[in-house]
């Protein structure tokens, strides 16, 4: 782990959280690489992508750009949760600040890349700031949704089911009330958001949390993911699935 410059002894703290708690590493780098902003513009989001489907060799752009970003929702929006309700200070949340950096010999490694600036600064993050991030993401996932050829409606999922799942894992550890108390009111500003708001006709939050399979003991999915069509994943579905269903009901016949 290497600390930014502009705040070393204030991140080391929430740097350690962080790897601690969210099992990611992180990393600050230099202005020189490319930065989530950047995505919004289509040459830059083309060239991203494609480099993602080559790495993970996926057999179309439409499978990479789901996968890209099942795999990038992890870093770009769950550490930040975690923060906003442990109340732990860290840098603010802004598309600037984050880098998209894969490094050689790469291979799902989970690194939160920070652009190392004097633009950086620290806060505890509020629900506002949140909403700010899921306005962010709608722009986002417009752009990807169209140079990857995948349904924008598979993007907000993919970053959903990423989200609900640490807060299924959250709810099996012993956090103190105050954690608690923040945690459900985030889930509560998820659940109040109207569909429009993500410009999709269902929230894509309510969507999950609203499609608990008591078989699979998971919220299943509307949409595959397409991770099965990787070589790595041997034609196998993911737990939740809206295959497995499918397969489970043929199977009862």
């Amino acid at each position: 782990m290497n600390m930014c410059s502009h705040f070393q002894a204030e991140l080391a703290s929430s740097f350690a959280v962080i790897q601690q708690q969210m099992n990611l590493e992180i990393r600050c780098l230099d202005t020189n690489h490319i930065q989530l902003a950047e995505l919004l513009d289509e040459s830059v989001c083309q060239e991203i992508l494609h480099d993602f489907a080559t790495r993970i060799h996926a057999k179309n752009l439409t499978c990479a750009s789901s996968l890209f970003i099942k795999y990038w929702s992890t870093i770009w929006i769950l550490p930040f949760l975690y923060c906003q309700a442990a109340a732990v200070p860290f840098v603010k949340w802004q598309s600037s600040a984050l880098a998209v950096n894969l490094p050689e010999g790469w291979y799902w490694d989970r690194t939160l890349q920070l652009v190392d600036s004097k633009s950086l600064s620290l806060q505890i993050m509020t629900l506002k700031d949140i909403e700010s991030m899921l306005t962010y993401f709608n722009l986002l996932f417009i752009k990807i949704a169209r140079v990857g050829r995948v349904p924008y409606a598979l993007l907000w999922e993919n970053a959903a089911v990423r989200v609900v799942q640490l807060y299924r894992s959250l709810a099996q550890q012993n956090l103190t009330k105050e954690m608690q108390d923040r945690l459900q009111q985030q889930q509560c500003l998820l659940r109040s958001r109207s569909a429009s708001s993500f410009n999709l006709t269902e929230n894509p939050f309510l969507q999950l949390w609203n499609n608990w399979h008591p078989e699979f003991k998971t919220y299943m999915r509307k949409k595959c993911c397409f991770y099965f069509q990787l070589e790595q994943a041997e034609q196998k579905l993911c737990s939740n699935c809206p295959l497995q269903v499918k397969d489970l009901k043929e199977n009862k016949l």
